[in-house]
C-alpha cells in the first residue's frame, strides 16, 4: 500500500517534500513553583540587605555626628555645622531620633553663629520629624525666633519672646531684653536689666553701644563717643559692629561728612550686606567735600 505524500506547491519540478524525522523535539522545561519556602529565604535576603545598609548608614552618621561634636565644643561653629549637616545624609525613617539630636546641636550652633533664621528652620525640622510634639524645639525655636526678630530691629515684637525666656531661665539673654526696653523708649527698664548683668560682670562692648546709641539719639555727642572709644578698646567685641557704627553716626552727627564717609566705607567692606550701612554710604557718598590743597 502506498503512502501518499505531500507535494511542495512551490517545487515547479515534481519534487516532493521529505519529512525530516531526524530532527530531535526539545521537550519544555517545566517551571517550578515558587514554594512556600522559596519565599521565606527571598523575604529574608531582602531583609539581611536593608538591616546591613541600615548599620552602614548609621556607622557613618554616627562617625561625622562625632566629628562634629569635637568641633561644637571647641567653639568651631560653622566647622561643625557642615559636619552636622553630612550626618543628616540619609534621612531614613528609623533614624529621626538621632536625626533630630542633630539637628538640635545643629540649631545651637546657627544660634552662636548669629544665623537665626537658619536655627528656626532647624527646630520646625525637628517639629515636623517628631509629629509637632517635641516641645522642647518649640520653646528653643521661640528663642531663635526673637532674636531673629531682634536682628530684623523689630524691638516691639521681640521682646515679649525673649523676656519670656529670660524669665524662664535663659539668664544670657538679659542683655538682649535690657536692649530691647533701650529701644522701644523705655530707659528705666534697660537699666534695670543692665543692672542685672553687671552684678555679675563688667560693662561690654555690646552695652557700650547701646549706651553710645541713646546718647546719639538724645543730643549728647561727647558722651557718645566716650562710649564708643571705650568700647573698642575692650577686649570683649560682641557688640563692635554696633560701636562702629554709631560711630560713623557720631561724625554725620558732627557734620565731619568726609571722616563718616571713611568710617562707614571701610564698615561695608566688613559688613557687605548691612541695609543701614548701605543707605548711610549712599548718603554720605553726596554729601563728602574734595579737600582742595
Amino acid at each position: 500500500m502506498s503512502r501518499k505524500r505531500r507535494r511542495n506547491k512551490h517545487d515547479k519540478y515534481g519534487i516532493y517534500e521529505i519529512p525530516n524525522y531526524t530532527a530531535s523535539t526539545k521537550k519544555k522545561k517545566k517551571k517550578k513553583k515558587a514554594t512556600v519556602g522559596g519565599v521565606i529565604k527571598l523575604l529574608f535576603l531582602i531583609l539581611s540587605l536593608m538591616v546591613l545598609a541600615y548599620i552602614v548608614a548609621y556607622c557613618v552618621k554616627y562617625s561625622m555626628k562625632d566629628e562634629a561634636m569635637t568641633l561644637y565644643l571647641s567653639g568651631d561653629y560653622q566647622g561643625a555645622v557642615e559636619l552636622f549637616d553630612e550626618a543628616l545624609k540619609p534621612q531614613l525613617p528609623l533614624l529621626n531620633d538621632f536625626d533630630n539630636d542633630v539637628r538640635f546641636y545643629m540649631a545651637d550652633c546657627y544660634v552662636s553663629l548669629k544665623e537665626y533664621g537658619q536655627a528656626c528652620h532647624q527646630y520646625n525640622m525637628i517639629g515636623f520629624w517628631s509629629d509637632g510634639n517635641n516641645e522642647k524645639a518649640k520653646y528653643y525655636r521661640n528663642i531663635a525666633y526673637g532674636l531673629l526678630l531682634y536682628s530684623w530691629k523689630d524691638y516691639k515684637q521681640a521682646l515679649p519672646l525673649l523676656q519670656s525666656a529670660y524669665e524662664d531661665g535663659y539668664a544670657d539673654l538679659v542683655l538682649y531684653v535690657g536692649s530691647c526696653y533701650g529701644q522701644v523708649g523705655d530707659l528705666d527698664n534697660m537699666q534695670l536689666y543692665y543692672n542685672v548683668f553687671l552684678q555679675k560682670h563688667e560693662m561690654n562692648s555690646f552695652m557700650y553701644a547701646q549706651y553710645a546709641a541713646i546718647a546719639l539719639d538724645e543730643g549728647d555727642l561727647d558722651k557718645a563717643i566716650e562710649y564708643i572709644e571705650a568700647g573698642k578698646k575692650l577686649e570683649d567685641q560682641s557688640g563692635i559692629k554696633e560701636l562702629l557704627f554709631d560711630e560713623v553716626v557720631y561724625y554725620e552727627k558732627m557734620n565731619d561728612y568726609n571722616t563718616a564717609f571713611e568710617k562707614v566705607d571701610e564698615f561695608m567692606k566688613q559688613y557687605p550686606n548691612d541695609i543701614d550701612g548701605k543707605n548711610e554710604y549712599d548718603l554720605l557718598y553726596t554729601r563728602q567735600t574734595v579737600n582742595s590743597k
